[in-house]
């Protein structure tokens, strides 16, 4: 079926028939609320990154997925609806993207919230989840596009140890304050010293890697993108309830 997507009002309420425009209006301009997004599929089982244009959600953010040997896809496990995410090989690479329209963009240093639940039903690797980028215009300015890039939460640098599979895990990225590394200037910054906590990208002073873009807590968010791969072998993973400031993404 094709991508649908629903406001919810604050907290995952519904307020019944006959209010849900009024709830979403309300909801959105509060930036408090849950959107639940449905019919997402996307799949690509050979070689090239295929792009697909899934369109402007209710909420007014533009979503979009890249696969390649794998499929994105929103199924059930353990009686939760997911996100669900599968690679073939060490090749596959998936990417599920949202870009922010000027009501949903927030500062590095007045972002509150980001988080999500997860749940591996197999993995080649055991310090592989899906990964959480940020993207980032790094002096806020949207007339020039030179100064952007992302942050990338990767589990495999916060040394937590092995992953679980088999059961549903929260993380609390922010309050967690998880290691980042930024990719910009069409290089990925992943090397140590380079690997900072979150706070120290989104304080006065910023960061800046080496061959990379300063951010700061001045720098815009400009959208998100669950990821997962390459390199990382085959995998099969769900992901829920991802939670970008006020903004809470419920797969369903």
């Amino acid at each position: 079926m094709p991508i649908s997507s629903r406001i919810s009002k604050s907290h995952g309420v519904d307020p019944g028939k006959g209010k849900a425009l009024g709830w979403q209006k309300q909801a959105i301009a509060d930036g408090d609320y849950t959107m639940d997004v449905s019919g997402l599929a996307a799949s690509n089982h050979g070689p090239g990154d295929i792009t697909t244009d899934q369109g402007v959600l209710a909420d007014g953010t533009h979503l979009s997925t890249e696969a390649r040997f794998g499929a994105i896809s929103i199924d059930t496990v353990q009686g939760e609806a997911a996100l669900h995410l599968v690679t073939d090989s060490a090749n596959g690479r998936l990417r599920v993207n949202d870009a922010f329209d000027s009501a949903h963009q927030v500062t590095l240093g007045n972002l509150d919230h980001l988080s999500f639940d997860y749940f591996i039903q197999s993995s080649d690797r055991t310090d592989v989840i899906p990964v959480i980028r940020i993207a980032v215009d790094a002096d806020g300015d949207l007339s020039t596009t030179t100064d952007r890039g992302e942050l990338v939460f990767e589990y495999a640098y916060q040394g937590l140890g092995a992953t679980t599979a088999g059961a549903w895990h929260h993380v609390d990225l922010l309050g967690s304050d998880w290691n980042a590394w930024q990719r910009s200037n069409g290089a990925n910054h992943d090397g140590y010293p380079d690997i900072v906590a979150f706070s120290n990208w989104a304080d006065t002073d910023g960061y800046t890697p080496t061959g990379g873009i300063h951010f700061d807590e001045h720098s815009l968010i400009i959208g998100w993108s669950i990821a997962l791969g390459s390199g990382n072998g085959t995998s099969n993973m769900y992901l829920d309830h991802l939670q970008v400031g006020g903004e809470t993404i419920n797969f369903a």
